[in-house]
């Protein structure tokens, strides 16, 4: 995720705000930039300017969408984790048993 820098710096009488980009997509970015014959500043402006346009409605639809997957596989892979500990273990699996029927017999009753 790109980081804007509230600060401003002056370079040959532009100002532009300062953009830290992690290094994985600071990569992704120049290689894009270097396929388009063009600078990095270009392209990530550039994508900005069209985010602006569309009223970020794309972006957001597509971080949302980026959470919501990240988030399930983790807590997908963690709850198998959980259950394969949990199974392991021969006491839990009876406890999880009794109070299961408890249950269920008290619903019956």
């Amino acid at each position: 995720m790109a980081v804007v820098q509230p600060d401003f710096y002056h370079h040959e009488n532009l100002i532009r705000k300062s953009i830290q980009i992690p290094s994985m997509q600071h990569k992704e970015l120049k290689a894009l930039a270097v396929e388009l014959d063009s600078s990095l500043g270009d392209v990530v402006e550039t994508i900005m300017n069209l985010m602006r346009q569309d009223n970020y409605e794309q972006l957001r639809v597509a971080i949302t969408r980026k959470r919501e997957r990240d988030l399930s596989s983790t807590l997908g892979h963690s709850l198998d984790e959980a259950y394969a500990y949990l199974g392991s273990l021969p006491e839990t699996l009876d406890d999880a048993r009794f109070f299961f029927n408890a249950g269920q017999e008290g619903m019956v009753a």
